[in-house]
């Protein structure tokens, strides 16, 4: 099931997206659960990272949707982000925002199908996700596999690195570890580091820059590293 976000302030145009969405819905065996805002302002009252994706329409009255993209990607990294607009020319600042697509005014359904197409291919990367438990102030607490750049063994003890900070975990190995999270892009880049793929920014040589960071990529974890993130990105190697 996709969140759905769609801020347009335009009535016909928000109309038009519903029904083109409940028609994709049918014909593809899917489930949304799609919510409206009429501008920026309103989806960023309160903003809380739930939708898989917004719709976002470039020109609204009080706040545009650059602008309003901006803002959210200060708060939610993760969400799909596709624009509206009359004309293409505005589509290319998407790009400084990561969206994944534009579309074009009037929206008509064949363009629609073929931008969720895409939304749902790249949503499948972001769907698996499990729970690791980690020490806080001689407190525990859950942290996402989603929310983590990377996991290290530092002597003894298992290093947690993630959005919301550095945490210890302990009772297992970083190879159990890897083995729990397979199914969630993470790949070891040697002994030491338990890499998430999702937050690999380039591979030079034998660093991994993930979110910033070098890592360092061993020889004999190369080649299925490589292999690994080739996958996750949909190339050819």
């Amino acid at each position: 099931m996709l969140r759905i976000a769609i801020v347009e302030d335009e009535k016909e145009c928000q109309a038009s997206l519903i029904e083109h969405l409940s028609k994709y819905e049918t014909e593809h065996e899917e489930n949304f659960v799609v919510r409206t805002f009429f501008d920026g302002i309103d989806i960023l009252d309160d903003y809380s990272s739930e939708y898989d994706v917004i719709f976002l329409d470039i020109h609204m009255k009080f706040q545009d949707g650059m602008t309003t993209a901006k803002k959210i990607r200060e708060l939610d990294p993760n969400v799909i982000i596709v624009f509206i607009t009359a004309l293409a020319q505005y589509a290319i600042d998407g790009y400084k925002v990561n969206a994944l697509d534009f579309i074009l005014k009037p929206v008509v359904y064949e363009q629609l199908e073929g931008t969720m197409d895409k939304i749902r291919k790249t949503a499948k990367k972001y769907q698996k996700s499990k729970e690791i438990i980690v020490s806080e102030d001689g407190a525990k607490r859950k942290i996402e596999t989603d929310s983590i750049y990377y996991i290290e063994v530092v002597g003894h003890i298992i290093v947690v690195h993630s959005s919301y900070g550095v945490f210890e975990q302990r009772g297992k190995s970083l190879r159990s570890i890897a083995e729990d999270f397979r199914d969630c892009n993470f790949t070891l880049s040697g002994q030491s580091q338990l890499v998430n793929l999702k937050y690999v920014d380039k591979i030079d040589g034998d660093t991994v820059f993930v979110n910033g960071e070098e890592i360092y990529l061993s020889r004999s974890r190369k080649k299925p590293f490589l292999a690994a993130f080739a996958e996750y990105v949909g190339m050819e190697i």
